[in-house]
C-alpha cells in the first residue's frame, strides 16, 4: 500500500497540473470559440484520436506490457521505432490522398493539420509511454507539464488572433511537439529503427486485441460527436463535447492517476511473486481507486450548474443538464477500464476484453440511433451511461474467467461510509447562490470524506494489529505449554 501511495501522489502532481491546464483550456476555448467552431475542433480531435487508436495504441501498450520484463530493451525499442514510422509514413500517404480528392474544400485546411497533429501526437504517447514503463514519475510530469503548459498558451494567443477551429488544434501541434522532444532527448540513443519480426509478432498477438478493444471504446466516447452532427449540426456536437470534455478532465484524470501507478505494480507483482501477489495488489488499487473517484464524482452530480459556469456564456445551459448523467457514466467507465479489464490484460486474453468493449460499442450506436433525433444531447449523455454500465457487467462476468480480479468489499463499505458523511455536509450546509460559496461547500465537503476515510482506515488497521498481535501472543503460549 506504501508503494501505491508513493506512487499515485507522484502521478497525482505529474498529472493534476496538466489535468488542470487542460481544464483552463476547455474554459478558455468555449470562451474564444462559437459552438460550431468548438465542434468542428472537438469533431478533428476525436478523428485523430481515433488513427491514434487504431493504428498505434497497440504499439504504446506492448511496450508498457513487455519492456519491463524484456531481456534486451534496445532490441524491443528498434522495433517499436521502426513499426512507427512505417505506421506513420502509410498514414501520411492515405491522408494526403484522401486531402486533395475526397474531401470538401472547407475541410482540406483542417484535415492537413490533423495530419500534423497525429505526427506530434503518437511520438509524445509513445515516448510518455516509455517513461512510464520505466518508472519516472518525475520525468513524466515535466514532459506532460511542458506539453500542456505549451499548448494553452500558443492556443490562446491564436485563438485572440483568429478565433477558428484551426487556432487550438495548432497549440495542440506545438504543445506535443515540445514535450516529445523533452521525452525523446535521452529514450532513444544508441536505438536504430529496425522491424524484428519475431517482436513484431509478440508485440501484435499482445496488443492488436487491445486495438479493436480502444477503436470500440472510441465509439462509446466520440461516436456520438459525430452522430450528433449528422442528425442535428455541428453545434450540438459541441455542445455535448464542451460538457463531456469538462467532466472527463475532472474525473477521469483522478482516476487514470491512479491507474498510471497501480498498473504497473500489479504487472510486476505477477511477474515476480505471482498470482496471489498480484490480486492482492489489486485489491488495494481498487480501494485506492474508488475512494478518489468518488468525491469528484459526487460533486459533479451535485454541482453540476455551478461547474458547467466555467464554460462560455453559450455551453453552461446545456451543459449543467447532462454533465451529472456524463459523470456517473466516467465513472463506471473507469471502474471497469482501471480494474476488472486488467482480467484480460493481466491473463493475457485481450481478445474477451473486446468482446466486452463491442457489446457496449453496440449498445451505444444503437441507442445514440434512436435517441439522438428525440432527445439530442440529454439522449447521447443517455446512451453513453447505458453503454457504460453494460460494458462493466461484461467485463466482471467474462474477465472472473480469464484472471481473478478481486473486489475489496470493505475498502468499498469504507468508501461508501465517507461518501455518506459527505453527503450529509452538502445537505446540510445551505446551498449557495455563488461562486465562492459553492467552492467553500465542496471543500467542506471534500475535507468530511476525506477525514472519515482516514478514521475508517486507522481503525481497519488498528484492529488488524491487535488481531496479529493476539495470534502472536496465542501461538506463544501454546510454545510454552
Amino acid at each position: 500500500m506504501t508503494a501505491l501511495l508513493r506512487h499515485s501522489a507522484i502521478y497525482l502532481l505529474a498529472r493534476g497540473l496538466p489535468g488542470a491546464i487542460n481544464f483552463l483550456a476547455i474554459a478558455v476555448y468555449t470562451r474564444l470559440l462559437a459552438p460550431d467552431e468548438y465542434g468542428r475542433y472537438a469533431l478533428v480531435v476525436a478523428g485523430v484520436g481515433l488513427v491514434n487508436i487504431v493504428c498505434f495504441q497497440w504499439l504504446n501498450l506492448s511496450v508498457l506490457r513487455f519492456l519491463p520484463a524484456y531481456p534486451t530493451p534496445t532490441t524491443l525499442l528498434a522495433s517499436v521505432k521502426g513499426m512507427y514510422y512505417l505506421l506513420a509514413s502509410v498514414i501520411t500517404l492515405v491522408v494526403l490522398v484522401a486531402a486533395f480528392t475526397g474531401v470538401p474544400t472547407a475541410w482540406k485546411g483542417l484535415t492537413l493539420l490533423a495530419l500534423v497533429l497525429l505526427w506530434a501526437q503518437t511520438w509524445f504517447d509513445l515516448n510518455l509511454e516509455i517513461t512510464r514503463t520505466r518508472l519516472q514519475p518525475v520525468r513524466y510530469g515535466i514532459g506532460s507539464g511542458i506539453r500542456a503548459s505549451t499548448m494553452i498558451i500558443t492556443s490562446t494567443l491564436f485563438l485572440l488572433r483568429y478565433p477558428v477551429a484551426h487556432a487550438p488544434l495548432a497549440g495542440q501541434v506545438i504543445g506535443a511537439l515540445a514535450g516529445g522532444l523533452l521525452l525523446a532527448s535521452r529514450q532513444w540513443f544508441g536505438v536504430h529503427a529496425r522491424i524484428n519480426k519475431p517482436i513484431i509478432q509478440q508485440l501484435v498477438h499482445y496488443g492488436m486485441p487491445l486495438t479493436g478493444t480502444f477503436a470500440l471504446s472510441f465509439v462509446i466516447s466520440s461516436s456520438d460527436r459525430f452522430l450528433l452532427a449528422y442528425y442535428l449540426n455541428e453545434q450540438e456536437a459541441g455542445l455535448y463535447a464542451a460538457a463531456y470534455d469538462v467532466t472527463a478532465q475532472i474525473l477521469l484524470v483522478v482516476m487514470l492517476v491512479v491507474n498510471m501507478a497501480a498498473y504497473p505494480l500489479a504487472v510486476s507483482s505477477l511477474e515476480q511473486q505471482g498470482v496471489q501477489a498480484a490480486q492482492a495488489q489489486l485489491s488495494r488499487n481498487i480501494w485506492l481507486l474508488v475512494a478518489v473517484a468518488v468525491p469528484p464524482a459526487m460533486i459533479l452530480v451535485l454541482f453540476a450548474p455551478q461547474i458547467s459556469l466555467v464554460l462560455g456564456s453559450q455551453f453552461h445551459r446545456s451543459a449543467s443538464s447532462i454533465i451529472p448523467w456524463i459523470a456517473v457514466a466516467i465513472f463506471l467507465a473507469g471502474i471497469r477500464s482501471y480494474h476488472f479489464d486488467l482480467a484480460f490484460q493481466l491473463g493475457k486474453y485481450t481478445l474477451g476484453q473486446l468482446w466486452v468493449t463491442g457489446i457496449a460499442a453496440a449498445t451505444n450506436i444503437v441507442l445514440n440511433v434512436m435517441w439522438i433525433p428525440r432527445w439530442g444531447i440529454t439522449g447521447a449523455a443517455w446512451a453513453t451511461l447505458a453503454a457504460y454500465a453494460v460494458a462493466l457487467i461484461a467485463s466482471t462476468v467474462l474477465g472472473r474467467k480469464v484472471f481473478p480480479v478481486p473486489v475489496n468489499w470493505k475498502g468499498i463499505m469504507q468508501v461508501a461510509a465517507a461518501t455518506l458523511a459527505m453527503l450529509v455536509v452538502c445537505f446540510v450546509m445551505p446551498r449557495p447562490d455563488n461562486l465562492v460559496g459553492s467552492l467553500l461547500q465542496v471543500s467542506t465537503a471534500i475535507f468530511a470524506y476525506f477525514c472519515c476515510t482516514l478514521a475508517l482506515l486507522y481503525m481497519v488497521r488498528y484492529r488488524e494489529r491487535i488481531f496479529m498481535s493476539n495470534s502472536i501472543f496465542a501461538r506463544r503460549n501454546r510454545r510454552d505449554k
